[in-house]
């Protein structure tokens, strides 16, 4: 399943372009039925596992996640079969372990996006990182209009 979440509580109105997102996938073992999300952050990919669903969608390192939003499904796949051997290998191959953060290009989406694509083929994420650089600058100019329009208003009073 790839989720998204608001970045912050203070960021919940405009979860519809300004999102983190990250992967969640279930693999079955001998030991049973295994939980495990992945996820980029700016300091670090973060891999959990757990035996319950919960534990690795609404935590993070065995906390709450920061958003009082709850996680929404972007994409689901009602059955994959996928080793983890065989994303860990993926991951190292394309490079995604040492590829750096930047907020507008190689982000969380883009690294969720590369896993779903791998886990979940042939079903893809059709998220390009160009329409979140065009929306975020739009969302900046929609948020700064009021703004410029209290300023320009003090400033003439």
């Amino acid at each position: 399943r790839l989720y998204k979440i608001a970045l912050s509580n203070l960021m919940w109105f405009a979860d519809a372009v300004l999102f983190h997102a990250f992967v969640t996938f279930k693999t079955v073992d001998r030991k049973g039925v295994w939980w495990w999300s992945i996820e980029k952050n700016q300091s670090s990919l973060v891999l959990q596992r757990s035996n319950v669903e919960c534990d690795v969608r609404d935590m993070l390192k065995g906390r709450k996640r920061r958003s009082f939003v709850n996680a929404k499904i972007l994409r689901d796949i009602l059955s994959c079969d996928i080793k983890f051997m065989f994303l860990h290998s993926h991951l190292i191959f394309t490079n995604q372990l040492g590829a750096g953060y930047k907020f507008a290009e190689k982000n969380c989406k883009g690294f969720a996006k590369k896993v779903f694509d791998f886990v979940a083929a042939p079903n893809i994420w059709d998220y390009d990182p160009d329409n979140d650089v065009k929306m975020v600058s739009s969302l900046l100019i929609f948020i700064s209009i009021p703004i410029v329009g209290l300023l320009t208003r003090k400033i003439r009073s």
